[in-house]
């Protein structure tokens, strides 16, 4: 029986072990991104849904992004007259994560696992903080605008310690995030007594 053609050519055999991963890690950014359109996508349905009288499941995707934002119609989008399921600043996160994981593979190789340097997250951070600040101390009055341009900064930063954590999971093995170790029940051999009954060891 012939060999394989990697075991006459082993470039193959990286080259294709390279292709594998690749694959792996795209469908890892594809999930990452999948999330963030779809999270985004739900926002922007809550009104769409309450304009077309389709009240139930409206309210069930505010009800459910009510436990993260406080939702105040004065300070929210609205679209169809509605304001959508977030408010201005949580909707520039979401965005801003959206267009960070559309924009990734142009920025970093997807096979890449390593999360950037924690500065960039936190500087990201640093003009909502600040336009949130001054807000809340009545030093200016910010706008939707500005709450969120803000914010889609830090969303757009957090794509990329996201993304990674998606391709990461696409390129571990099955094996060692749902396998069992095999052997791991202990046999019957081992729980039963090594001597018999009349002090002699017992033959298996």
């Amino acid at each position: 029986m012939p060999e394989p053609i990697s075991e006459y050519f082993p470039q193959l055999a990286h080259d294709e072990e390279s292709a594998r991963r690749w694959r792996r890690a795209r469908r890892g950014w594809a999930a990452a991104l999948g999330l963030a359109a779809g999270l985004v996508a739900l926002i922007v349905g809550a009104p769409l849904l309450k304009a077309s009288g389709l009240q139930a499941a409206a309210e069930t995707l505010y009800g459910s992004f009510a436990l993260l934002c406080h939702q105040m119609d004065e300070r929210s989008f609205h679209l169809f007259g509605f304001k959508l399921a977030v408010c201005a600043r949580c909707f520039g996160l979401y965005a801003g994560a959206l267009v960070g994981a559309l924009v990734y593979p142009l920025a970093r190789p997807l096979v890449r696992r390593d999360l950037p340097a924690r500065g960039w997250l936190l500087a990201a951070a640093v003009p909502t903080t600040v336009d949130f600040a001054l807000g809340f101390f009545q030093v200016w009055e910010n706008t939707h605008a500005s709450r969120f341009l803000t914010a889609s900064l830090l969303g757009f930063a957090v794509a990329f310690y996201f993304v990674p954590g998606g391709v990461d999971l696409a390129l571990t093995p099955r094996r060692h995030l749902f396998g069992r170790k095999r052997n791991s029940q202990p046999k019957l051999s081992n729980l039963l007594p090594t001597e018999g009954v009349d002090g002699h060891e017992r033959q298996t």
